[in-house]
């Protein structure tokens, strides 16, 4: 049977919980046209998970006609007029190329949300799409890094410098569960004062 001052640690803790999720119900909605950045997004800060596939089947895509090139070149000979016909078609398979490369894969229809991070206090980049998987990663001067994982139904923080991972400890913030998490839209990591916050569509 616990004890009584277990009891009354117990009852406080849930006390604060409902106090804070009380409070986070009563604070006014976040305005994406007020997230203006105050920091620019490293160029090499975005890593999409989607793309890796792309470039592996690309050059599989660029081996075959050349395969193919090598029988067109043979049967050239046997007739003269036909090289001339086929060398328009070189020309636009080659452009129709370069053109196309490794796409990203098409982002989702509708995106339902988006994610403002905040290094330091201040906005790092514009408001970020929740439109595919990706990771963010962001590195300050001082070696504190902190990896963010976005998808287009959730975020975390899938990785962090920081000694005590109270941030990556935090959980996911979904679409389904912000309404019912203590800390709602946001993963705060204190050590690194980097902050995470969904910002849903509605």
């Amino acid at each position: 049977m616990p004890k009584r001052k277990d009891l009354l640690v117990i009852a406080a803790v849930i006390a604060v919980a409902a106090v804070m999720l009380a409070a986070s119900r009563l604070l006014p909605r976040t305005k994406l046209e007020d997230k203006v950045a105050q920091e620019t997004l490293a160029p090499d800060a975005v890593t999409y998970l989607d793309e890796s596939p792309a470039p592996q089947q690309t050059p599989e895509a660029t081996q075959a006609p050349v395969q193919t090139e090598a029988p067109e070149a043979s049967a050239a000979p046997e007739t003269t007029e036909e090289p001339e016909e086929t060398a328009a078609p070189a020309a636009t398979a080659g452009k129709a190329e370069a053109a196309a490369g490794p796409m990203p894969r098409a982002q989702t229809a509708e995106v339902k949300g988006y994610v403002v991070l905040t290094v330091g206090g201040r906005q790092y980049g514009d408001p970020i799409p929740m439109d595919r998987d990706k990771i963010i990663t962001i590195q300050q001067e001082d070696g504190k890094v902190n990896k963010v994982h976005i998808t287009p139904e959730k975020v975390y923080m899938e990785t962090s410098t920081c000694e005590n991972q109270d941030c990556v400890g935090q959980g996911e913030i979904s679409l389904d569960n912000y309404q019912t998490r203590i800390l709602s839209t946001f993963v705060i990591c204190l050590p690194n004062e980097v902050t995470i916050e969904m910002v849903p569509v509605e």
